[in-house]
């Protein structure tokens, strides 16, 4: 009985709850029922795919930072934890897979590892991280380039797989994101 009320909640999140044009009953929802923390002036639109395990992260934390945007079409795989500094951007389409499989071991076991997004960071469209990976403060991620490895402060990273191809000259972001707040996003 445990397991089918897990799989209806999980349900209700993907394909009720995501879509709501309501921005507080979607947060309360993510707050209390998965046990999210969100910060003030977070953004987050509809129809994020939630990827998990089972219900409030299974003592896995998920954290957005204030002023963060989750972009339509994203997909938070949040199993193995996601911790998401403040004011970062998150554009259409990004993955952000915090599980995997031993694909030596013969029952193909899962793996799970966090994922950490430094403040003021830019994932640009259909970017994809991958478990244990942490994105320093201010990074960039160009848009469709797949990151297997930490990526340095200010690093701008592109391609498959992510490699280093240049620098973000600025060092002291103090921009909002704030601002983008879609009615019925």
């Amino acid at each position: 009985m445990r397991d089918a009320i897990r799989e209806l909640l999980k349900y209700l999140t993907n394909q009720v709850i995501n879509y709501i044009p309501s921005y507080t009953l979607r947060y309360a929802w993510y707050r209390a029922v998965l046990g999210w923390e969100i910060g003030p002036q977070v953004t987050i639109l509809s129809g994020v795919r939630i990827q998990m395990a089972g219900l409030r992260g299974r003592g896995r934390r998920v954290v957005i930072g204030k002023g963060s945007v989750i972009n339509y079409g994203c997909l938070l795989y949040v199993t193995g934890g996601l911790v998401i500094g403040e004011h970062v951007s998150l554009s259409p389409g990004v993955w952000l897979i915090t599980g995997s499989h031993d694909i030596n071991d013969p029952e193909h076991k899962d793996i799970y590892k966090p994922i950490v997004i430094g403040s003021y960071a830019f994932l640009g469209a259909r970017a994809t991280v991958l478990a244990g990976v942490t994105i320093g403060e201010g990074a960039v991620v160009m848009a469709g380039a797949v990151v297997t490895h930490d990526v340095p402060p200010y690093a701008i990273v592109g391609g498959v797989p992510a490699r280093v191809v240049g620098e973000r000259q600025l060092r002291n972001p103090s921009y909002s994101l704030a601002h983008f707040h879609p009615l019925f996003g």
